[in-house]
Parts: C-alpha cells; structure tokens; sequence
C-alpha cells in the first residue's frame, strides 16, 4: 500500500515527520509521501526514517493556486531530485539545491500565510475571540502555523467544542473571521514544480467548486500547462468520482494519482493509507508517476521543449 498525501507538523498536520514515516510503517506502507502545504522542509527528517525503517519516502509539496476564478491545489512529487531517484525501485532523498527557485516561493508563500493569521487574529479579537501568537506558536512547535491551529487554539481558550466547529463558526470561507491569502496562478505553480525537475498534479479534483465540464476544461487547461497527473483516489470521491476523474485522466494523458490527505488529529477520521470508501491506494499510481517522472526528466535533459501554458 501507499499513501501520496500527507501532511505533517511543518504544515498543518499533528505528526512529526518521523512519527508519521512510523505511522506508516504500523499500517503495513511501502511508500509515503510528505506533501506539506507551501514546504518541503519535512522530507529530510521523514526520509531518515524511512531509511531505518524501510518505508520509501516520497518528496512531494502542496500548493494552493487560483485559476480561472477557481481555487485549486497542486501537488508537487520529486521536486528537486538527483537524476535517477525516481527510478522504479530507486530510494527517494531529501530536494537538492536545484530546486532553489522553488523553496524560494515556497518560503515567500509562509510569509505571506503569517501575515494572513495575524489579519484572522485581528478579526477574532474584534468579535471577541482573543487568541494570543504566542498560543499558536506552542501548538505549532517548529512547523507553519495555520489555520488549525488557530482552532487549536480556540477549542483550548474554550470558545468551541472542536477544531471543526472554530472552522464552521470563524475560520471557513465566508465565516465571520475568514482572510484570504496570496495564491499563485496555475503558471506559476506548474513553472516552480518543472524548474525543479518535479512533476505536478492537481489534488482531490471532487473539492474544486465547479460543475463537471468546469473540471474537464480545468484539466485540460492544466495538461497544457505541463501538469501530469491527476489525484483519482481521495477518502472525499465516491465510486462514481473515482471513475469520472479516472477517464479525465486517460483522455488527458495524465497520470492517475491517490492518497488520503492524512493530517492527523485534525482529520481525526482520515486514516494514512486510506482512500475512496475506505480502500487503499493502488500501487500502481507511484510506479506510474516515477514512470512518468523519469520521461520528463529525460526530455529536459536532452532539451525538449516542455509544455508551458
């Protein structure tokens, strides 16, 4: 089994990356990856321990864009790997500098995420909700605060029951203390992940507020733009939204991905390793991305022109 989503303590989920890499191991995983929003700071950490514990670990990020008035995230797999690492069989290692350009914006985004909290705290306190930095901070430990924590935060102040109900009641868009934050353009994304010789793919397309013919011009506008994946398996799609994306993904030529969106405690009932209906995440979806991977690196080393939209 394998599980290409996941989010640790250096973005917004609960676990370490070592304790989510032997997390990984207990459910019986051959392979993970660490695909923290806006960072890829975790991969070294979980990498040592999938090492000694044998669990390949995967270097993914995950990026939030706006495209054509949609919100979308993008999952970044390999981003900065040595040439071969993504070699069916390969161990995968932490990024190497190539992918300067890329942990450049990624940094560029946090900063841009802190000042948005300090905008929502400002919000909560107006409406009578005070949350300290200092608070978020704690709960926090050494990864990027967001907006969990804010509802950590909260639940602990006991102005909510739940980490859920701070989202419903304050922090989810259009919620009294809702701020929006800086995304980058589908462009610009794509461009990041390829300059760091990575592969791109659209996360969990069931969540992407449009109706069906929005989500295939969506996807065919992204595989112009270089993207080469798609995530089909995801705990949110039911059997019929497995199978729509899994035919967008062959019309388009894009790979088909999956993972659990796993985050921890947040996400109490998302289970590592779990996908659509509580099954597993096929195998096959890392052969077929490293596949993929090794294509694409082959075609810029020789200097063909990539898509670029």
């Amino acid at each position: 089994m394998v599980d290409l989503h996941t989010h640790t303590t250096y973005s917004d989920g609960t676990f370490s990356p070592r304790r989510l890499v032997e997390l990984a191991a207990q459910v019986g995983l051959s392979a993970v990856a660490i695909t923290d929003h806006d960072s890829i700071d975790g991969v070294a950490e979980a990498a040592a321990a999938g090492s000694e514990l044998g669990v390949e670990v995967v270097a993914g990020v995950e990026i939030n864009l706006f495209h054509d008035q949609l919100t979308v995230d993008l999952l970044g797999y390999f981003p900065g790997e040595p040439l071969g690492a993504a070699q069916p069989g390969a161990e995968l290692h932490a990024p190497e500098p190539r992918g300067g350009e890329l942990r450049t914006a990624l940094i560029e985004l946090r900063q841009a995420r802190d000042e948005r909290n300090a905008q929502i705290l400002e919000r909560l306190a107006e409406l009578g909700y005070p949350v300290a930095p200092e608070e978020l901070a704690a709960i926090a430990g050494s990864g990027a605060v967001g907006r969990p924590h804010i509802g950590e935060a909260m639940r602990r102040r006991g102005y909510v029951d739940s980490i859920t109900e701070a989202f419903e009641r304050f922090l989810a868009r259009g919620a009294p203390a809702w701020v929006d934050r800086r995304r980058l353009s589908l462009r610009e994304a794509v461009r990041l992940v390829a300059r760091a010789d990575g592969l791109a793919v659209i996360a969990h397309p069931c969540i992407i507020r449009t109706d069906a013919a929005g989500l295939a011009r969506l996807v065919g506008e992204a595989r112009r733009c270089g993207v080469d994946g798609l995530e089909c398996f995801y705990p949110e799609h039911d059997e019929q939204t497995v199978a729509r994306c899994l035919v967008l993904a062959a019309t388009n030529g894009l790979v088909p991905t999956g993972g659990s969106d796993f985050h921890g405690e947040t996400k109490p009932d998302v289970r590592l390793g779990q996908a659509n209906g509580g099954r597993p995440v096929p195998d096959a979806v890392l052969a077929g991305l490293k596949a993929r991977w090794a294509e694409r690196h082959a075609a810029r080393a020789s200097g063909t022109p990539q898509p670029e939209c």
